[in-house]
């Protein structure tokens, strides 16, 4: 309680009354004295007159006889009445007959001129009688002389100012006595106002035990009886408070101990900062991670204790940008770890940043169980794919066998045909079926691997027009089966989008495979229109449409509308929910609207592209492409494969058989290698024209062979077609690669591009003169034919189509356009370090 400071209540009514008193008493004295001291002077005027009147009706005779003594005598007796200060007479010509000044009378009175008809006035100042009231009166109207009567003034100012002292003496003693009765009367009033002082800071002080007793029988007495009253309400409502208080405190200890227990039993580790970099709270979880030995970290730096991983993550959250981040980060001891940090804020009373908090999660476990997901997901891929190529394979291999040879040696035999029939229905059956189990191991490992984040993506630039073409071509075997038609609409100028050329197939193929399957109604239309920044791709059907509850669902995995039990829908079920990660994955959205029974749309929007294309997976899908593009054309390499020598390296020995039959009816010759040192061997033994090697394979990987197979010179330029069971890693060896089960067809083309491949490496360009060079150098690169030539005949042979190695010797480096050369497709550029009249090595 704040003190009261400044004068008492006493001082204040004190010097109150001081003032008051003094100006009233001031007052009433002056107006005394003033009163007192007109009175005086009207009575000393009229006493003179009474004076002057009696001299002057007594002397009248004196004066005539010229008795000069009496009249002396006379005015002797005034002079000596109180208040007169002189008396004297003249006679009509202003003689002076007597007066009472002694020694002599002073010369301003001889001036004084006399009025013949009443008395005068005349208010003077004589030295040294000071202030005069002089008072003329005619003897016999003047004719007899005048009597003059000086009454003095100061006599009157003596006593006004004696009256004025007298006054002012007994007002004082008036005053201190008031003063006294005052101070009293104070001490009576102020002694229960003080107890009530008291008993409000003893209030203040919380001190509810002090009483007030005061007995005054006024307002006072009411006033102490109410605080007493309030003081007992007090003492209740503090002991509530305080009970409830206690309540409190101990739930807030018993919260805090429970908020600390968890903190300190957490998992993860848990990191609280202050907005300076501070260190907060750090829990035991935090210090076992990065074996904290400290007692405390509380206020230093985390820059001095952390390291920079988690340093980074702290600098950024306390930024206060409300940005969740997450990171993973080492941890001690071999240990990884995932970190998620956000700042600290409170709402209240104003929005505040406080810091940033992080949890760091050791995921050293989930990083092994995702290693060891990846190595099932291998291991399901090769196990299962692996067998179903050889399944596949020898099924259709025996049903072309059934109708080129058997079949056709049974058709005159009428008792056969039913059986005939039977075996050619049942064969359609395998390969379908084996099909079907094909295409769902096939999308089962897809949207594992998109889950996992491990597929392979070939990101670059590429146009949703050739996309939607490609996929009506891939699907025209489907849709021209049930005799539909499908359209592709794209909206001119087109932006191209970035992404994954066949992911992005993948998911049209899909969408058209799903509208052929649910209609029956021509056109299936395929639109292609930019939205915003974004491509929108529409696949509509005129089917049986989808029901709006189940049009949620439809994205859902293994989920598949309509009546399972009563209609089984063909499919796995899982076509569109590898489509929803395809496309999300690329930063688009996909979405279905339907009307039962008038069809279904299906939309998908992929943003324009606006990103550089990515380097490396995207410089292996453009090898590929071009792959497909010189298969179209230019033959540039012998005439026939028949001699071509084909060495399988597979550890399946069914696969290798189907694979070596697939070969030997195209004409090539085969050699079946079982594991990775025996195909090292037998590749620089015989010298194969093209080796298929499967990666998957004990002892020695297939990564591992064509890795030392390109360090061999022999063998370095042997083209190798990848077949492996590990989709999305086909694409990081070899020179070209099949995913198993391979088709039939696919494989003899594979096969085919590359012999053509190696024949056209085998040519190479020296740009140079023939008779300069030493051929024998290039011979161990160049196996086919070497060409020397100018620089302009050289860029004659690109425009006809060479692919091969071109040797440039150092002094043509100025003469030729490098840059234009490296991007050339299959051309491959060897510098010569030095050409000074023949090619060195």
């Amino acid at each position: 309680m704040a003190e009261i400071r400044g004068m008492s209540l006493f001082k204040k009514t004190g010097l109150l009354a001081f003032c008051l008193f003094g100006v009233i008493s001031t007052l009433t004295s002056a107006l005394a004295a003033w009163t007192l001291h007109e009175h005086m002077t009207r009575e000393y005027i009229s006493k003179g007159i009474a004076i002057a009147r009696s001299i002057a009706g007594a002397s009248q005779e004196i004066l005539l006889n010229r008795d000069a003594a009496t009249v002396q005598a006379m005015i002797d007796q005034y002079h000596e009445i109180d208040g007169v200060a002189y008396v004297f007479v003249v006679d009509r010509e202003g003689f002076v007959v007597s007066h009472t000044f002694v020694p002599e009378m002073p010369s301003i009175l001889r001036e004084f001129r006399n009025s013949e008809h009443a008395h005068t006035l005349s208010d003077i100042e004589i030295k040294p009688y000071g202030r005069v009231i002089d008072i003329c009166e005619p003897i016999l109207a003047g004719v007899a002389g005048y009597v003059h009567v000086g009454m003095d003034r100061e006599l009157i100012m003596s006593y006004f100012w004696q009256a004025v002292i007298r006054m002012q003496g007994l007002l004082f003693f008036v005053f201190w006595g008031c003063v006294g009765i005052l101070y009293l009367m104070s001490r009576r009033i102020s002694r229960p106002l003080h107890q009530l002082t008291e008993y409000a800071r003893r209030l203040a002080a919380h001190d509810f035990s002090a009483s007030i007793d005061i007995r005054t029988k006024d307002e006072l007495d009411l006033l102490g009886r109410a605080m007493q009253s309030m003081g007992q309400e007090l003492s209740l409502l503090f002991s509530e408070m305080e009970s409830e208080v206690d309540k409190a405190t101990v739930g807030l200890r018993d919260h805090m101990a429970y908020l600390a227990a968890i903190i300190d039993n957490l998992a993860d580790g848990l990191l609280v900062v202050g907005v300076s970099g501070e260190i907060s709270v750090i829990n035991p979880a935090m210090r076992e991670f990065f074996d904290l030995k400290a007692p405390s970290y509380a206020g230093l730096a985390s820059s001095v204790v952390f390291p920079p991983e988690v340093v980074g993550i702290t600098r950024k959250i306390r930024k206060c940008d409300s940005e969740i981040l997450s990171a993973e980060i080492p941890l001690s001891r071999g240990r990884t770890g995932k970190a998620v940090g956000s700042s600290i804020f409170i709402e209240e009373p104003n929005r505040q940043c406080l810091g940033g908090v992080i949890l760091i999660r050791d995921i050293t476990r989930e990083k092994e169980l995702d290693q060891l997901k990846t190595d099932f997901i291998s291991t399901v891929s090769h196990e299962l794919r692996t067998p179903m190529t050889s399944v596949l394979g020898f099924s259709k291999i025996i049903k072309k066998k059934l109708e080129q040879v058997i079949f056709p040696l049974l058709a005159d035999n009428a008792e056969v045909v039913k059986p005939v029939n039977q075996v050619r229905g049942n064969m359609e059956i395998i390969v379908s079926e084996a099909e079907r189990l094909t295409e769902l191991i096939n999308d089962v490992l897809d949207i594992a691997r998109m889950e996992a984040g491990e597929l392979m993506w070939r990101d670059g630039n590429v146009s949703m027009s050739k996309i939607l073409e490609q996929s009506k071509e891939a699907t025209r075997g489907l849709w021209g089966a049930k005799n539909l038609l499908v359209e592709t609409r794209v909206e001119d100028g087109l932006p191209e989008v970035y992404g994954d050329y066949d992911r992005l197939v993948q998911v049209v193929v899909n969408l058209i495979s799903n509208a052929v399957k649910f209609t029956e109604s021509s056109p299936i239309v395929c639109t292609a229109v930019l939205d915003g920044g974004s491509v929108l791709v529409s696949v509509a059907d005129k089917g049986s449409g989808i029901e709006l509850a189940e049009l949620d669902l439809v994205f859902d995995k293994f989920k598949q509308v309509g009546d399972t039990l009563t209609g089984k829908p063909e499919g796995s079920g899982l076509g569109l929910p590898i489509c929803r990660q395809i496309v999300e994955r690329h930063g688009g959205r996909i979405w279905a609207e339907s009307l039962p029974g008038k069809g279904s749309i299906f939309h998908f929007s992929i943003p324009v592209s606006g990103m550089p294309p990515a380097i490396g997976a995207e410089g292996k899908a453009v090898c590929q492409v071009e792959d497909h593009r010189r298969s179209q054309g230019r033959g540039c390499g012998r005439e026939g494969a028949a001699s071509s020598l084909i060495m399988v390296v597979d550890d399946d020995p069914s696969l290798t058989r189907f694979l070596a039959q697939v070969f030997e009816e195209q004409g090539f010759r085969v050699c079946e290698v079982l594991n990775g040192p025996d195909a090292i061997k037998t590749a620089q033994e015989i010298l194969p024209d093209l080796i298929t090697m499967d990666l998957m394979m004990p002892g020695m990987d297939g990564h591992e062979v064509i890795r030392r197979l390109r360090l061999i010179p022999a063998t370095r330029h042997i083209p190798i077609l990848v077949i492996t069971a590990l989709s999305g890693f086909e694409g990081e060896a070899g020179d070209m690669a099949l995913v198993k089960p391979v088709d039939e067809i696919k494989l003899n083309q594979a096969a085919r591009i590359l012999l053509r491949e190696k024949e056209c490496c085998k040519s190479c360009i020296v740009l140079g003169n023939k008779q300069e060079c030493d051929l024998d150098g290039l011979m161990i690169l160049c196996t086919g034919e070497v060409t020397f030539s100018s620089t302009e005949e050289f860029w004659g042979m690109v425009d006809r189509g060479f692919t091969g190695t071109v040797f440039i010797p150092n002094a043509e480096i100025d003469r030729i356009e490098l840059e234009r050369l490296t991007h050339l497709p299959g051309v491959a550029v060897i510098i010569l370090p030095a050409y000074s009249g023949r090619i060195t090595d």
